[in-house]
């Protein structure tokens, strides 16, 4: 199957989930920083480690993925951030993964991803994730 691929802000991510089931499942959401404007590059060391595999794990097993942006560090780093807040996402890192279904997440990855130590780690967390919750 073809890589089905969005991504968008975290204030537009109803709209981008609304996208997202539009596409063949199984969907995925991921949650990573913002690129720095000064660099061009993530300001969050993690998510350049991991964001890659997630992509490239979810284009490989034909999954639906949606890259959700959590802002700048000092954005995503406020508590009162409304994915840290929201009852049904309790987004406490990133990069974080999860599977997506018509009433919101149905599996989170969490702090597994996050911890992985290298790329490699990272696609085989990603794999099992994927299996684990391919319905």
């Amino acid at each position: 199957m073809a890589e089905a691929s969005l991504s968008c802000s975290y204030t537009d991510l109803k709209q981008g989930v609304d996208k997202l089931l539009q596409l063949p499942g199984p969907h995925y959401v991921v949650f990573l920083a913002d690129n720095s404007p000064a660099t061009g590059v993530s300001w969050c060391p993690d998510c350049v480690r991991c964001g890659p595999a997630v992509k490239r794990v979810c284009a490989d097993q034909g999954a639906s993925l949606l890259e959700v942006l959590v802002g700048q560090r000092e954005v995503w780093k406020d508590p009162q951030h409304p994915l840290r807040n929201d009852p049904a996402i309790k987004l406490g890192g990133v990069p974080d993964l999860m599977r997506w279904g018509a009433e919101g997440p149905t599996a989170k990855l969490g702090v597994a991803l996050e911890k992985a130590g290298s790329p490699a780690e990272a696609v085989a967390v990603v794999a099992k994730f994927l299996l684990d919750t391919k319905c």
